[in-house]
């Protein structure tokens, strides 16, 4: 609902293809089937079949993945847009990417900058396997929230199979694109992920156990072979025809960048929980533990508290110290940081929040009427 609230004013095409237990409500339904622009399927299928239908589905020229409680600036992705049009070799683009989660009973909300690797992001080299493996080593989440040529897109993720790893699926993803063509990002921010809720298992494996299967994991032990040789041959269907190479040279150029990702981020992709939602150590205790008692505290307390503990967290070397603060301070921590803020910026960022606000506001009228 947050989704069709916000593109509905704007020139946007929306493909909406909901996997939920049931149906937006009728009213809703008949509003949005007035509504050119803005196609809404409702299909109990799993994801992966999903983005099939939605690719089915795109008639535009770029295509862009959305998550359903997060936000692309109009004016980031013009930006990649933009840039796409000018560099014909380029299959995808990306912006920077800001992290938020409300605040003072959802009145406003707090920043903090994520992927940082994405700043001069460029995978340009001329041979598809060399591309993949500088992509994969170390890895950098670019390719899932790009806008790509719909082509690519289709491609990639119209693509990906259904594995015991949820990440697998984006990995196929990202490899897809890269094998594809040339990519990079630009300084502009073009996506808001939300943290507003826990990180949840995908697959049904994951579920059982409570648990992410990361794909180290998944890649290395033998349970998974079965779905690994489906993912590489998914992988080579897709693009190896198309890159001008035998299935099984692509195949074991995808070989060759899954090693390569395994060489250069299995240490960050380690240490990550074991289970889902259980605290990990130090830096994410003092996080979570200061988060905790900084929502009990009056605003102007609360947020002093969250920028001692980006202090404290930036010397520790935690992805933490990354807090931005409230929307007045996000300007100037952005130029900081060598980030290009357009006019409509501020604007977006503001329309945002409202809009967040007014559907927790929403929620709450609900539940109380209940």
């Amino acid at each position: 609902l947050r989704q069709l609230r916000y593109w509905a004013p704007s020139a946007a095409r929306l493909v909406v293809v909901d996997g939920s237990d049931l149906p937006l409500p009728c009213r809703v339904r008949e509003a949005i089937d007035g509504m050119e622009r803005i196609t809404y399927r409702h299909e109990r299928r799993p994801f992966h079949e999903r983005l099939v239908t939605a690719g089915s589905l795109v008639s535009t020229k770029y295509a862009v993945m959305l998550g359903d409680d997060e936000f692309h600036f109009p004016s980031g992705l013009r930006t990649v847009i933009h840039e796409l049009e000018e560099e014909s070799g380029l299959v995808g683009c990306m912006g920077q990417v800001l992290s938020f989660s409300p605040l003072d009973a959802y009145r406003r909300c707090l920043f903090s900058r994520v992927y940082r690797t994405l700043y001069e992001f460029d995978v340009c080299q001329t041979e598809p396997v060399d591309r993949l493996v500088a992509a994969m080593d170390p890895y950098t989440m670019a390719t899932p929230y790009a806008v790509l040529r719909t082509a690519v897109w289709c491609r990639s993720w119209g693509s990906v199979g259904s594995y015991s790893s949820g990440v697998a699926a984006e990995m196929q993803q990202a490899m897809s694109v890269h094998l594809l063509g040339a990519f990079r990002t630009v300084a502009t921010v073009q996506w808001l992920r939300s943290i507003e809720n826990e990180i949840s298992a995908i697959s049904d494996l994951e579920v059982e156990q409570n648990r992410m299967i990361w794909f180290p994991e998944w890649w290395t032990k033998s349970c998974f072979s079965t779905e690994r040789e489906s993912f590489v041959a998914g992988i080579s269907e897709v693009v190896a025809e198309e890159i001008g190479m035998t299935a099984k040279e692509c195949s074991r150029g995808i070989v060759l960048g899954a090693e390569a990702f395994l060489e250069g981020s299995s240490e960050e992709w380690e240490h990550l929980d074991s289970s889902v939602g259980s605290a990990r150590t130090g830096s994410l205790s003092v996080e979570r533990g200061v988060s905790a008692v900084g929502r009990r505290l009056p605003d102007p307390l609360g947020l002093a508290l969250r920028r001692f503990r980006a202090v404290v967290l930036a010397r520790m070397g935690s992805q933490g110290g990354d807090y931005y603060g409230t929307s007045k301070d996000l300007p100037a921590q952005l130029r900081r940081d060598g980030v290009k803020l357009g006019p409509e910026f501020i604007d977006e960022v503001t329309a945002v929040e409202k809009l967040v606000s007014e559907f927790h506001e929403l929620r709450r009228q609900e539940q109380a009427g209940a």
